[in-house]
């Protein structure tokens, strides 16, 4: 984006699903995507007389895991949940229970992540979610652990934003912490002469990138033309590619934050703290440091291997097993994922479960002329769902012998006169279709090299 000569400022307000297996305040399951209305209770439901249980213990480490990761100042102490009113048809209480408010002691303070300012990160509660197209709504999301991250104002374009939102989520993929699958949804507020405006639930990188884009235009032209900004709260219509106003930005005031009298406060204490601190995991920018100085990985497949947690550790796991890293590095960040993306599967997935010793025992089989190299990738693309060793299949993935492979030439060139013609008249791109088809009939188990000088010496 070219600079502006105009004061841009950004703030981003970062909603994540905790994963959890439980509700924040009651024990019906986080799975929101099955039917609708299937994980709900009169606490979610919010049913006049029901009152809410003790905070959910995992969501309250995974917010802990976070304030560690950005460095963010954790309270101990003085944390109270809050009422925050609002009327509107996914809020069956007329209130969201956070940790959020005016005169609030947030879970955690400060923090910094990519050369951005925190300002805070709290527990909240997720509204239920409401068609209006319908009026229906589905309460398997009504109180669902909500983490929210609030940066300072200090991006001044949507691609930095984007950028930071990227870095943001791989970070929060290597804690555990958020759902992957359930995304994240953004409030961006975003000022240039006036107030500042807030732009509610954007839940796409692409679509930030435009809102943010349409809003800045927006506002300057406004300015020019002498129009005054107001604090507003807006929605964006993808569709039209235009921010629309849903109503005057709300203070804290508005919402009236009241201590939460069913809830008794939250403390947090330093052995927790301790604890969760001890199975923080390495970080990306910690993987992508060891990669390059003491693997001396590329720094392009270096950073192939870290966006994925998994696949970083699978490959740290194959050199453990004795695997050459050059040797092993193409194994990886392309066949693995070519059989993994081909799958429409991911190392995480719950009903994939490839081990590293076994794609080492097929490396090193390979590496060693056991088998061919074309015969190994064949063996990977059955590694999906389950891997397996190669002990179990010696007879049907060992290399064949010469004989076998002379007499396939045989067949090949009895059954192929008009191709070992056109190769004798000068086409030597002939041979590969000869070579190809011994290849084929061996089940890729000859060898290529032996293969092609047979061929060769048996055409003459």
């Amino acid at each position: 984006m070219e600079e502006t000569t105009y004061p841009v400022k950004i703030g981003l307000e970062v909603h994540g699903y905790l994963d959890t297996k439980e509700k924040l305040f009651c024990k019906c399951s986080t799975d929101s995507d099955d039917a609708q209305n299937s994980h709900i209770c009169p606490i979610c439901t919010g049913t006049p007389g029901s009152k809410p249980m003790a905070p959910n213990l995992s969501a309250v480490k995974k917010m802990i895991q976070l304030a560690l990761v950005f460095d963010s100042k954790i309270s101990y102490d003085k944390v109270i949940w809050q009422r925050k009113h609002y009327n509107w048809a996914d809020n069956p209480k007329g209130y969201q229970t956070t940790i959020s408010g005016a005169h609030a002691v947030v879970n955690a303070s400060s923090g910094k992540f990519k050369g951005i300012n925190l300002t805070e990160i709290h527990l909240e509660e997720d509204p239920a979610q409401w068609n209006p197209e319908t009026g229906r709504i589905n309460y398997n999301r009504s109180g669902l652990p909500l983490i929210e991250i609030v940066t300072e104002p200090e991006f001044h374009n949507s691609e930095d934003v984007v950028t930071w939102l990227k870095d943001l989520l791989l970070s929060l993929s290597y804690i555990k912490a958020v759902r992957k699958n359930a995304g994240i949804k953004v409030d961006v507020n975003v000022s240039t002469y006036g107030e500042r405006v807030e732009m509610k639930n954007l839940n796409s990188l692409e679509k930030i990138k435009k809102a943010i884009n349409y809003e800045i235009l927006r506002q300057v032209e406004n300015h020019k033309k002498g129009i005054v900004q107001t604090r507003d709260t807006l929605a964006f219509d993808e569709k039209q590619g235009i921010t629309i106003k849903m109503r005057s930005k709300e203070g804290a005031s508005d919402y009236r934050f009241i201590p939460d009298p069913d809830l008794p406060q939250l403390k947090i204490t330093k052995k927790l703290v301790s604890e969760v601190k001890g199975t923080l995991p390495e970080m990306p920018e910690t993987k992508l440091a060891r990669l390059l100085d003491e693997h001396h990985v590329d720094e392009k497949n270096a950073k192939v291997l870290t966006r994925n947690l998994e696949l970083v550790e699978f490959f740290e796991e194959l050199i453990n097993e004795g695997i050459d890293i050059k040797k092993g590095l193409s194994w990886v960040t392309i066949e693995l994922l070519r059989v993994l993306n081909y799958n429409k599967k991911t190392l995480e997935d719950a009903d994939v479960e490839i081990l590293p010793t076994h794609l080492a025992e097929l490396i090193k089989a390979a590496n060693d002329s056991k088998i061919t190299v074309l015969k190994a990738k064949q063996i990977m693309n059955d590694f999906v769902p389950k891997s397996f060793s190669l002990a179990d299949h010696a007879d049907e993935v060992s290399n064949i012998s010469e004989e076998a492979i002379e007499n396939l030439c045989h067949q090949v060139i009895d059954e192929n006169a008009h191709v070992v013609s056109d190769y004798k008249g000068g086409k030597t791109a002939s041979l590969n279709f000869l070579i190809g088809q011994v290849m084929r009939l061996s089940n890729r188990r000859a060898d290529f090299k032996s293969a092609t000088e047979v061929m060769k010496r048996l055409i003459g």
